[in-house]
């Protein structure tokens, strides 16, 4: 049965979109709640924070009474409420209280001098190196003139190289979350061996051929990355790399050892069968309420029991917001909106619009 629709948005072809707390002038600007796109990837700016060309940012941390700019990779400002100010000019001069899983970083005409620090346990670890990565020392006495010779000390090891990679060796403390207490060595590339507690490895021509056993695992490489087995109570894993592999879970119910999810993989992950879902990509994938066929038709659940479609659907990666917001709608000539009651058709932009009910 078929109805004429009162329309709830106003649309002028692909460029120019209307309706509730979204505005389109494609492909100039872009509206959505607190996202604006300026000729997207150009520039975004959300509640608190702007990009231009995903180089220039900025970041408000209004809680905080602070702030970031960045134009990466070579300058970067702004305030930390506990810090205080902040800056640097790379590779010149700079301080920054975070950066990535680096504290207080501080850095002089890198990579002459470099110092920062990292959280250790309760308490803090500071590196400093010189001509990074040749010279370093830290403030557990660890250090390093690589590649000669290097001491590193963690929570329940300590390790040491001569002529790295040629001969390392670390010995071990006991530690439960570990492989207990023992010793590893080798001498790149023949030979290398592990004897802990709860682990032996051996490894021959290392990375490429070795076997791995504990308590309750095994595993295989021979040679790696072409062949791979692994068996843990949680995982078993087989690999034919790059022509098969083949991956299952299991609860972590010890009891019950249930397989609770299972994938293929062919082609290294360009073909991936799961229990609900297929993938090849970037052409298909089916399940998990949604469908594709790219580049011609792409179909998605929405919550409620409503349904969204669409014809065409070039861009390969789906549902990327951005690019539904800017571009999409240029090569999107026929769309779908259903719900339990009925479905809204809109093709050519709008153009022609019908409702069916079910």
């Amino acid at each position: 049965m078929f109805s004429f629709l009162l329309a709830l948005a106003f649309q002028v072809g692909p460029f120019y979109q209307q309706k509730a707390d979204y505005t389109a002038v494609r492909p100039f600007v872009s509206v959505e709640g607190e996202t604006v796109d300026v000729l997207w990837p150009l520039f975004t700016s959300h509640e608190d924070w702007w990009r231009f060309c995903y180089i220039v940012n900025w970041q408000d941390y209004a809680e905080d009474s602070g702030y970031q700019f960045s134009i990466l990779p070579i300058w970067f400002n702004g305030r930390d409420k506990d810090k205080g100010a902040y800056a640097g000019l790379f590779p010149v001069w700079g301080h920054h209280p975070h950066l990535l899983m680096l504290y207080d970083l501080d850095f002089a005409l890198w990579p002459l001098w470099t110092r920062y620090k990292m959280p250790r346990g309760r308490d803090w670890l500071t590196t400093n190196t010189v001509l990074f990565p040749f010279v370093s020392w830290r403030s557990d006495g660890a250090w390093s003139v690589w590649p000669v010779y290097g001491v590193n000390y963690q929570r329940e090891s300590d390790h040491r190289y001569v002529l790295w990679p040629l001969v390392t060796w670390a010995t071990y403390r006991e530690d439960r979350d570990t492989g207990g207490a023992g010793y590893s060595w080798m001498a790149w590339p023949l030979y290398g061996q592990v004897r802990r507690e709860r682990e032996d490895q051996d490894l021959f021509l290392p990375p490429f051929f070795s076997y791995a056993r504990t308590r309750q695992s095994t595993r295989v490489r021979a040679p790696w990355p072409l062949f791979e087995y692994e068996r843990t109570p949680f995982r078993s894993r087989i690999s034919f790399w790059p022509f098969w592999e083949r991956n299952i879970n299991y609860s972590y119910s010890r009891s019950e050892n249930k397989e609770i999810a299972r994938v293929n993989r062919f082609g290294w992950k360009l073909v991936e069968v799961y229990d609900d879902e297929v993938r090849v990509f970037p052409f298909y994938a089916s399940g998990r309420g949604h469908f594709r066929l790219w580049p011609f038709y792409e179909s998605e659940d929405l919550k409620s029991g409503f349904t969204h479609r669409r014809v065409l659907s070039l861009f390969p990666i789906r549902w990327v917001p951005a690019v539904d917001r800017n571009w999409a709608k240029f090569w999107t000539f026929y769309e779908a909106d259903s719900s339990p009651l009925y479905t809204d058709h809109s093709l050519l932009w709008g153009i022609i619009r019908w409702r069916t009910l079910k």
